[in-house]
């Protein structure tokens, strides 16, 4: 899959692993350091394409910056050797993507992070259909019904192939709760009538000043999706692919999905989706 005109936007940079001098920690070079959040934040949350998420400390030491603590485990889970490659995207809020490229100069995925597949795809969909529930007493959906809504340029939702942990991970995955940060924007949302678009709360956006990327990235538990923006005509900001995000959750109508926005400069690019199970 070809990355998209706001990952290409993202801050990164390159390395090449040597275990003599990153075996314990690893220099960020200076250049990129503008990009960096001052004071210096204690912790990074380092993301590898196989699934994990690692916690590293962060430590200044004169002029540069170095992944300290955790980064050996990141290396040793790797399987790091002499002479491979790695890039670093930054989110910029305290996550950076990391890809390994072997010696031959493909991308490899490594510390892959084990998944379950469902066996019964019919007993799914019944599940799925029958958690789509409509909720007609939510005030966002008053009055509105799908001739308002203006789709944005790129309607297509597409799924990669990457993964992220979920709740319910253990191993290498400890610790990814501690990937929401008080500076992100965040808001909750329930089961709606229209599980089509996930609609962003207007006084969310005025209080953060928030503007919006033309696709974002959604990352729950199960992996990452993308959905495109759109428009209500009451100029609402909202995204579509939301119904991928509901049914594949197994959403219900008591349930409460927490969003978390990842932004640079206030253009968010990613939202983090957790769900509370609802009693009942």
């Amino acid at each position: 899959m070809s990355e998209s005109e706001e990952d290409v936007d993202l801050p990164r940079f390159f390395k090449v692993f040597l275990s003599e001098t990153a075996s314990e920690s690893m220099a960020i070079p200076m250049s990129f350091i503008e990009h960096l959040e001052d004071p210096l934040p204690q912790t990074a949350k380092l993301q590898g394409i196989g699934g994990g998420v690692w916690t590293v400390s962060f430590k200044k030491i004169r002029d540069c910056a170095y992944f300290t603590s955790g980064w050996s485990k990141f290396a040793e889970d790797h399987e790091l050797k002499d002479g491979e490659f790695l890039t670093f995207v930054y989110d910029g809020s305290h996550t950076f993507e990391v890809s390994v490229f072997g010696r031959s100069g493909c991308k490899e995925i490594r510390a892959e992070v084990e998944t379950v597949e469902l066996s019964d795809a019919n007993s799914d969909k019944e599940e799925e259909d029958s958690s789509v529930v409509a909720d007609s007493n939510e005030e966002e959906e008053e009055g509105d019904d799908d001739s308002s809504f203006i789709a944005g340029e790129d309607d297509e939702v597409s799924q990669s192939l990457s993964h992220v942990d979920s709740d319910d991970t253990v191993s290498n995955a400890e610790g990814f709760s501690n990937l929401e940060v008080e500076s992100n924007p965040c808001f909750t949302t329930t089961l709606k009538n229209r599980i089509y678009e996930l609609l962003i709360p207007a006084n969310v956006v005025k209080e953060h000043g928030l503007t919006f990327c033309d696709r974002i990235k959604y990352i729950d538990g199960e992996g990452i999706m993308h959905g495109a923006k759109g428009k209500w005509s009451d100029d609402r900001i909202c995204f579509k692919g939301w119904d991928r995000i509901c049914r594949r959750n197994r959403l219900k109508e008591r349930d409460t999905v927490h969003c978390e926005m990842f932004h640079i400069r206030n253009k968010v690019h990613t939202i983090k989706i957790r769900v509370t199970r609802g009693r009942g």
